[in-house]
């Protein structure tokens, strides 16, 4: 039966007409290319939504070439096709088809400085032996810790709910992004290294650890971000030349100390039964934990309160109801049971991975000379093109979701919603699939969700309803402040 399905969409592909892919990221300047990266760059970074909106306008169709920040003088200026559909996306996943190596930030890769010296796996092929070694090594982490994750979970998330409480007491009102920092911060080492960050030591972080990872992260990721500052300001000092690794070099030292003093029994774990070298194994934890954890936690946690908050009341009452209920039926406590029985938590988490995935793009290199099918052409590409996803507009294609701007708490619920989280690819990957060491899934492609779902269940334990105001957003669409409005304890 799904053969003869497969053969079918063969055969209506195949009559698709075949197309070059329109527009050469120079529009607007004939053929400087240099300037048009240039122009393309700063109307990115002035409106970005209206940037795709208003290309995929011009060129009728949702595969199209157009530059990609960063771009010159300090960058190259290669254009990238980029997919703005769920039908031609999930060709990024496919290792036969594109090679990932050094493609995370499309033409961008930081100095290996900020790394020890070493490739990181998040910027390996899958077919480079390093990456089935390492990816294996992370992924054994969070599955040897699984006993540790949902009591570390709570524990954290009562630190910031009493931080929140006291705020809100005070002034009325309570930001959401920093304290989810502390969490995601006190999470991921607590329960992966063993060790608080604040606990006394010779290596200790104090309160700071989530400063000194931000502080890391910032330099990697500015050239293709916004931070808010005015353009004639944000242009020179962000977006036209790589920072420096030396100006965050004494905040990473910090964080390479504290690994390098209470995770010795990961990385001697990594040489013994991963024959990783030290240092690679040690600059791989940091930045799976920090750039990919850290990172995206910081990120997702506040804009799924976000949505949340900003839904109608009987969304969270109905959370609320689930959670205690299924609490209860465990005895009173949040086993792996419950969270995995709290079917509408579990799809609210989804949904708002699907409105605002954490890493909005997606880059490969075509292995090959590739055909590319959208839902009405095929196009061309090259051998040795990058291709890009900008997944925040695909997540939002109405030929897979009804309604795909509006937050729907209950889309995933059901037969037929279940179905739907195939199309969820924040994760780098299908979202009723697994990572393994053989793809670029996110090896916490099940983790993530189960966290938040975990949080969520701890949030709505204590709190009977909360709301949240309208987001500010303060550079691009990942530079978004959330605040309660407010918290009502049970």
């Amino acid at each position: 039966m799904r053969e003869r399905e497969r053969g079918k969409e063969r055969e209506m592909a195949e009559t698709l007409p075949l197309k070059e892919v329109p527009g050469d990221g120079n529009d607007a300047v004939g053929r400087w290319p240099y300037l048009g990266a240039i122009e393309d760059r700063i109307e990115f970074f002035h409106a970005e939504q209206e940037f795709w909106a208003s290309r995929l306008k011009k060129y009728g169709s949702t595969v199209f070439r157009v530059n990609m920040p960063p771009s010159p003088p300090g960058f190259s200026a290669n254009p990238v096709i980029m997919l703005l559909d769920l039908k031609s996306y999930p060709i990024l996943f496919d290792n036969s088809k594109v090679d990932k190596k050094d493609v995370l930030t499309a033409n961008y890769m930081p100095s290996l400085s900020f790394f020890g010296g070493i490739r990181p796996c998040i910027y390996l092929d899958p077919s480079e032996e390093r990456h089935t070694k390492i990816k294996s090594f992370i992924i054994d982490l969070i599955k040897s810790n699984a006993n540790k994750w949902i009591p570390e979970i709570g524990k954290a998330a009562s630190e910031i709910f009493t931080v929140w409480e006291e705020k809100m007491a005070k002034d009325g009102t309570a930001e959401l992004n920093s304290e989810c920092g502390q969490f995601a911060c006190n999470v991921l080492l607590r329960t992966v290294v063993g060790r608080d960050p604040a606990a006394p030591g010779e290596a200790s972080l104090g309160d700071k650890g989530p400063f000194y990872f931000q502080a890391w992260l910032g330099p990697q990721l500015a050239p293709i971000s916004s931070v808010g500052l005015p353009q004639i300001l944000e242009e020179p000092l962000l977006h036209t030349f790589p920072i420096p690794y030396l100006t965050i070099a004494p905040f990473h030292s910090k964080t390479v100390k504290f690994f390098e003093t209470y995770a010795t029994e990961l990385l001697d774990k990594a040489q013994e039964e991963y024959n990783i070298e030290r240092n690679d194994a040690l600059h791989n934890l940091i930045f799976t934990l920090v750039f990919n954890a850290f990172g995206g936690l910081l990120i997702f946690l506040p804009s799924l309160l976000g949505f949340v908050g900003r839904a109608d009341e009987s969304v969270r009452q109905a959370l609320v109801s689930e959670v205690r209920n299924a609490v209860d039926s465990e005895g009173g406590e949040i086993t792996v049971a419950a969270v995995h029985s709290m079917e509408l938590v579990k799809s609210v988490v989804y949904e708002s991975l699907r409105m605002r995935p954490p890493v909005p793009y997606q880059y490969g290199r075509a292995k090959e000379d590739l055909i590319i099918e959208s839902y009405d052409a095929r196009f061309e590409v090259k051998k040795g093109e990058i291709i890009g996803g900008c997944l925040p507009f695909a997540s939002r294609d109405p030929n897979v979701f009804a309604d795909p701007d509006t937050f729907i708490a209950s889309r995933f619920t059901g037969h037929e919603g279940k179905k739907l989280l195939h199309y969820v690819f924040w994760s780098n990957g299908f979202g009723n699939e697994h990572s393994s060491p053989h793809n670029k899934q996110c090896a916490a492609a099940d983790f993530v969700p189960f966290l938040s779902q975990t949080f969520l269940a701890n949030f709505f334990l204590r709190y009977d309803d909360y709301t949240t105001d309208d987001p500010k957003v303060t550079g691009n669409s990942q530079s978004i402040t959330y605040k309660f409005t407010s918290l009502k304890r049970a």
